[in-house]
């Protein structure tokens, strides 16, 4: 059975995610660029990882190279 207080919890719970502002040309969206750092499974040589996300903006407050 599924609570309202522990459906509240479960989206808490959610990653926190930190990148730069890449786009900001839609209306009350942007597009946030977060890059990550992993290490090979075999070699173990570190590579770097970038993925593009859209965020909301409601303001629109956030321009482009924004943290």
């Amino acid at each position: 059975m599924v609570t309202a207080n522990s459906e509240r919890n479960d989206r808490n719970d959610r990653k926190v995610r930190e990148g730069i502002v890449v786009s900001d040309k839609m209306d009350k969206t942007i597009t946030v660029e977060v890059s990550d750092r992993v290490k090979h499974g075999m070699y173990s040589k570190v590579l770097s990882r970038s993925s593009k996300l859209k965020a909301h903006d409601e303001q629109n407050s956030a321009g482009m190279g924004d943290r």
